[in-house]
């Protein structure tokens, strides 16, 4: 594969400019490229600092998305219901006003971080930097399509093992007589389970870590 190539990782340009991303986008693509470079495989990689996706991670092979945990402290909730207000409009509608206090449904709450931005005294402030990861996206000519959840609420270490982890997962499955070939194509055909088995080893989750089913 000489000329298809992993592609450059790309990333939005994260905390270090826009108030909504959770976490130093450049800061992990850096860290991605040391994992991953050099290589012939034809790869995309992208990282987006919150579920917005402004890079369109969801069109990768690989996409990476900031979460955070958010923190609530009910001693300082005045019970305005700004924060259930605007999750219902631009998130997931994770938050309720039950006796005037928010429950947070951990279930539906994408780790956004709206909440913390929305908090007019501070109710509500950023706990751990988690990630999701979305695998099989693509463009083309060829069945184009969006990338799946595959983890949530996994750490760096975790997406940078998964990301190596996989490559490995390429080399073995990969159909050589095609000049290039994208994750997609080779989990639809070795299935999901092979997959998660192959990139998950020796890979140590988090109890809070959701892997796809």
């Amino acid at each position: 594969y000489p000329a298809a190539g992993t592609r450059n990782v790309s990333g939005c340009i994260g905390n270090r400019v826009c108030p909504f991303a959770n976490y130093d986008t450049t800061d992990l693509a850096l860290k991605l490229e040391r994992t991953i470079y050099p290589n012939d495989y034809h790869v995309k990689i992208a990282v987006s600092g919150c579920p917005n996706d402004c890079i369109k991670a969801h069109m990768q092979d690989i996409g990476v998305l900031g979460q955070v945990e958010p923190l609530y402290n009910p001693a300082r909730c005045i019970s305005c219901g700004a924060c259930v207000d605007n999750c219902r409009k631009r998130s997931t509608g994770a938050l309720t006003m039950i006796n005037y206090r928010v429950e947070r449904d951990e279930k539906r709450c994408l780790g956004c971080g709206e909440c913390v931005l929305t908090c007019p005294n501070s109710a509500w402030t950023r706990g751990s930097n988690y990630y999701r990861v979305v695998i099989m996206g693509r463009t083309g000519k060829k069945n184009p399509r969006l990338a799946r959840t595959f983890l949530e609420w996994v750490s760096e270490d975790t997406v940078l093992k998964v990301v190596a982890n996989m490559y490995d997962y390429i080399e073995k499955h990969i159909d050589r007589s095609l000049p290039k070939e994208h994750v997609g194509y080779i989990v639809d055909r070795t299935g999901l389970n092979v997959f998660k088995n192959e990139v998950l080893k020796e890979v140590e989750l988090d109890a809070k870590a959701k892997v796809a089913h």
